[in-house]
């Protein structure tokens, strides 16, 4: 298992879920099946801890979350015999796991305590070095500093939460020397800040581009709610319509640039920067790949500001969350990986709906491997689609696919033929439900008229989104209030890798 950067804590990856009635009771039986086939795959894999967490998180489900479901007494008897004779097996598992798994979180804790003191000495007999070289003249004796900046250090270890105050105070103390130090040294010239500045040459003198107007988000009118095929019946009877300006023409050309997604720019972006576009690359976030294997972390779009919720039924996405490694945490993900052809096929299999100016939505399923999820599975469910909603029909049917040949719920894609890229509240809401049943669960929007973003791939914020969504109990198109952490709704996934090895099976049920 890879060293940690933060400590084991158990209570806080038991994630508990918190009951919503209008999910219906089998769904939370799905949840409860989902972590019993994780368990199953940890447990071939001898991954002892992560066995250990996801049982944890099924008792959790079992004890805390399904009982209180208000048809928990009256619906699936024999659903709630057969688990509770699961979570019987599972709390004897968890006793007997236990004497294993606590040496081995004791360990890992153990040498990320020492990683991060040798990181702390390590600055501070850097930073003794720098001033023993420079001779520069004091009031404080560095060594002292030094002395005491240990001591400080080996005894704040006692309480892992104290450590990084410490750390913060010993910054401080170096940043008076370097002010001290520096006032001696001669000021730059103009032209050599103007040279290097991430603002470009123009520096703070550059003039300010604002916010696009471009892009405007307007509620229906009558006219909007009549459907563009009378064949197929709406999903919604309310919707967001959003124009962008574009010149005539330009939809087939902006439909076959998308057809191509991989065209070499997941390594060209990254590879490619000059001083004057630096500044706008800080904005639009580029390409973070995956060192190893070759599988490359998804694009990280930030190109629309944040604006107030009030005003529109969809808040623009937040930025990805760094991605952090060690066990799953109540605020971390698993990786997943997507194959790089799947968005470029869906597109295809969407084109006829898309001229026709009506969404087509799929499913993504597939597999655990190596603590590693893969979208093995592409399906195209029955459907009901609008110039602006997408609705399946048969869910029944999707269940048993998945159910047949094991594979996990993760996640969603749709495509939005005339709109921008972003998750309108119908979107956030059918999303709930996907990251519910499985946290590392995405949602792809395909917007194939939206020149600088595509595609995206999103997920509710943890605890905040999801939050909101869950006590939301509007229908349609709607805006929300902020998180109350002052978090997006929606957030880029930092979790997603691009994988170019990864194969695929395409599913119609239509």
């Amino acid at each position: 298992m890879k060293a940690l950067d933060r400590p084991i804590n158990f209570k806080a990856m038991s994630r508990k879920v918190d009951v919503d009635h209008r999910i219906p009771l089998r769904n939370y039986y799905r949840i409860a099946d989902n972590l019993l086939k994780q368990a199953s795959i940890y447990r071939e894999e001898n991954n002892l801890v992560d066995l250990y967490i996801i049982l944890l998180r099924f008792s959790s489900l079992m004890s805390e979350t399904i009982p209180f479901h208000r048809d928990y007494q009256v619906l699936l008897p024999r659903e709630k015999s057969f688990y509770k004779k699961k979570l019987l097996n599972v709390m004897d598992e968890l006793e007997s796991l236990k004497p294993t798994v606590q040496p081995q979180v004791d360990k890992l804790n153990k040498a990320l305590i020492e990683n991060r003191r040798g990181y702390h000495e390590m600055i501070l007999h850097n930073s003794e070095a720098f001033f023993t070289k420079t001779q520069s003249p004091s009031d404080v004796d560095i060594k002292q500093l030094n002395t005491v900046g240990r001591n400080a250090s080996q005894s704040s270890w006692k309480r892992n939460d104290e450590s990084n105050q410490m750390f913060s105070s010993n910054l401080m103390q170096i940043d008076k020397q370097f002010n001290k130090i520096s006032v001696s040294l001669p000021l730059p010239k103009e032209e050599t800040l103007s040279r290097h500045s991430i603002l470009g040459r123009n520096g703070l003198r550059g003039q300010w581009l604002g916010p696009s107007t471009g892009i405007k988000v307007q509620y229906p009118s009558s006219a909007d709610l009549i459907p563009a095929d009378s064949s197929l019946s709406q999903a919604g009877q309310y919707g967001v319509v959003i124009e962008k300006d574009s010149e005539p023409g330009g939809n087939k050309l902006l439909m076959d640039s998308v057809l191509s997604l991989d065209d070499g720019r997941w390594q060209n972006q990254a590879e490619s920067c000059s001083s004057e576009d630096i500044g706008e690359d800080l904005l639009h976030m580029g390409n973070i790949r995956q060192p190893s294997p070759p599988a490359v972390l998804t694009q990280v779009h930030q190109t629309f500001l944040p604006i107030s919720p009030s005003k529109v039924a969809d808040p623009r996405p937040g930025p990805a969350k760094l991605l952090q490694d060690g066990p799953p945490d109540a605020n971390s993900y698993q990786q997943l990986h997507i194959p790089v052809k799947m968005m470029e096929d869906f597109l295809r299999l969407a084109q006829t709906n898309t001229k026709k100016n009506l969404e087509t939505c799929g499913v993504l399923a597939g597999s655990l491997r190596n603590r590693v999820f893969y979208i093995t599975t592409l399906i195209i469910p029955k459907q009901e689609s609008t110039s602006d909603s997408c609705q399946t029909m048969n869910e029944e049917e999707i269940f048993e696919f998945q159910d047949k040949r094991s594979l996990f719920p993760l996640g969603w894609i749709h495509t939005h033929p005339s709109q921008t890229c972003f998750m309108s509240s119908v979107d956030l809401h059918t999303h709930y439900s996907y990251q519910i049943m499985l946290p590392e669960a995405i949602a792809i929007v395909m917007a194939p008229t939206d020149t600088s973003s595509p595609h995206g791939i999103f997920h509710l914020s943890d605890p905040g989104g999801v939050s909101v969504i869950r006590n939301c109990q509007q229908r349609g198109f709607h805006p929300h209030e902020e998180p109350d952490d002052g978090s997006p709704i929606y957030e880029h996934c930092s979790h997603v890798y691009m994988n170019p090895t990864s194969r695929f099976d395409v599913v119609d049920l239509r």
